[in-house]
């Protein structure tokens, strides 16, 4: 028997811990998976393309953009921001939508992810309806996580969404690299890593205190 890819592996881990899959349908289920891997910079999704699977991310870090690039002009315009890594899954409206996007997913490390057709899944749905349970699962943790970063872009001073992401997302802002951070949050990004420096000393005075 091929021991499935180490993608793979995580996927089928993280829907087990919404609850146990039964042995049919994880066996059913892990014959769809297809591993991609991802190096930094590299696109998953371009604006104008169809989402035609639903990505585990495994590892790395993933950001979605209205924006094709960081460059520093078109930083911070209103554009929202999602960053996801290992143990997230990756559902954009193309994938519902069934129409292209107006996004970008985009690698910021090296990322390997675990992706199944949105025809593959709709006959997972068929021959194993309990696993509809599993997808809504999916797609509200999903949902919480970009209401959680969106919440962050709601202050009116960047220090304080600084400080919700912190509390909210904490490995999100120890990952993310400071130049996208603030596209995120729509400063420049020597003030990140003032920000970063000042939140940091901070933690180090309570401490001490």
């Amino acid at each position: 028997m091929i021991r499935p890819s180490h993608p793979v592996q995580c996927a089928m881990q993280l829907l087990h811990e919404i609850s146990p899959l039964s042995p049919p349908l994880a066996a059913y289920l892990s014959a769809f998976f297809e591993s991609k891997e991802y190096q930094p910079g590299e696109y998953l999704l371009r604006n104008g393309e169809t989402c035609c699977n639903l990505l585990f991310i495994a590892r790395g870090l993933v950001q979605i953009s209205c924006e094709p690039s960081p460059a520093p002009e078109i930083q911070g315009k209103g554009i929202g921001n999602c960053f996801l890594m290992e143990g997230d899954t990756a559902i954009p409206e193309s994938f519902f939508s069934h129409a292209p996007a107006d996004e970008y997913m985009r690698a910021l490390e090296h990322t390997t992810v675990a992706a199944i057709s949105a025809e593959a899944l709709e006959e997972v749905y068929t021959s194993f309806p309990e696993f509809n349970y599993y997808a809504r699962r999916l797609t509200e943790n999903y949902y919480v996580k970009a209401i959680r970063q969106s919440k962050a872009l709601r202050y009116r001073r960047a220090a304080d969404s600084y400080r919700y992401l912190e509390k909210q997302c904490p490995s999100l802002v120890d990952r993310v690299p400071a130049k996208y951070l603030a596209g995120y949050l729509g400063v420049d990004e020597t003030y990140v890593h003032a920000l970063y420096a000042k939140m940091k000393s901070q933690q180090v005075t309570e401490t001490v205190s």
